[in-house]
């Protein structure tokens, strides 16, 4: 792709440009009466407030709407504000789910004339080593600002303390060198088609050179949700079912370490009446080896891979059953 390291930057250049429109800073403010000296003091119109805290964004969609991280805006009793080309908007918080620490604002403007996007792409096709780019507005003061680094590490899962729900777990976060400094939670982490491939959302403390970002594919199925919906459509497959690890294997004499054991011998049925894995003809007792060639753990449950899933996908299932290993594609529609 690149004839010369001048070509190679030219190219980095290019990506930079063609996505800083899109990006966004998102404020967290208190409303207050007058000016105080010692709090920082925004003045927007004839209001005043104090600014609390200030994340990142960027524009997914031209009717406005900007996905984020959920963890700088969880706060109901501050007022958020989306900054964008020198000028505040408000925004209303169009979809959040707190658990994957995601959110969709709209921001709300009366231009009619459609607004700039970035191109969402596949965090699923993603390789070590690769460079990427990091934007985001960092302390409030540096907007925009660019770093440069490479995917340093794939799939991680870290658990934080988080404001809003105690411990937060983070599962399948790219790691990247790229720097991620206070305020760039919610910004792109762009490889160099241009494309988004995950959320920049923490910086590891006490090491150099480790952020991690939430890929991008649950972004995408939201955002195909709501334009087809109206709201975000969830996929179960209608099971219930316990995670083999070395003491299920033991206490159950299950042949493997690994996979999802569909309980059975209990009040309630492993599959449950109606369900997709009823129709396509899963049974108590199947240990589910895999979704789409990718092993199921502790780190890797079911409901992580279909987080991703939206009506009309369909996935591959690698089934376990009285010794034989089978395959059932099972279609959401």
């Amino acid at each position: 792709m690149f004839n010369s390291a001048l070509n190679f930057d030219k190219y980095i250049t290019k990506t930079i440009k063609q996505n800083l429109p899109s990006i966004v800073g998102i404020f967290a403010l208190k409303p207050i009466e007058k000016p105080i000296s010692d709090i920082t003091v925004i003045k927007i119109k004839n209001e005043y407030f104090e600014k609390i805290g200030n994340s990142s964004g960027f524009i997914v969609d031209r009717s406005g709407l900007v996905a984020t991280n959920y963890h700088p805006i969880s706060n109901r009793k501050l007022v958020y504000k989306i900054f964008w080309n020198e000028v505040f908007y408000d925004c209303a918080l169009f979809h959040y789910d707190d658990v994957n620490d995601i959110a969709i604002l709209k921001l709300q403007t009366t231009n009619k004339k459609p607004l700039p996007t970035l191109k969402l792409g596949d965090a699923t096709k993603i390789s070590l080593g690769e460079t990427v780019v990091a934007i985001g507005n960092v302390l409030d003061e540096f907007q925009k600002t660019v770093s440069k680094g490479i995917i340093s590490g794939l799939s991680r899962y870290v658990k934080t303390d988080s404001s809003y729900k105690g411990t937060l777990e983070y599962k399948g976060l790219i790691q990247t060198d790229a720097a991620i400094n206070p305020g760039n939670s919610g910004g792109p982490l762009i490889n160099l088609k241009g494309e988004v491939i995950g959320i920049t959302t923490l910086a590891v403390s006490g090491v150099e050179n480790i952020g991690l970002a939430i890929p991008i594919n649950p972004i995408k199925k939201i955002i195909r949700d709501l334009k087809s919906f109206g709201a975000v459509k969830h996929v179960s497959l209608g099971v219930r079912y316990i995670i083999v690890d070395e003491t299920a294997k033991r206490t159950y004499n299950l042949p493997v370490d690994f996979g999802a054991f569909i309980i059975y011998g209990s009040s309630q049925s492993g599959v449950m009446e109606g369900s997709l894995a009823q129709k396509y003809g899963i049974k108590e007792g199947d240990i589910i080896l895999e979704i789409n060639n990718n092993r199921i753990d502790h780190k890797h449950p079911i409901n992580e891979f279909l987080k991703d899933i939206c009506l009309g996908d369909s996935i591959k299932l690698k089934i376990l059953r009285d010794q034989k290993e089978i395959v059932v594609k099972v279609n959401f529609n």
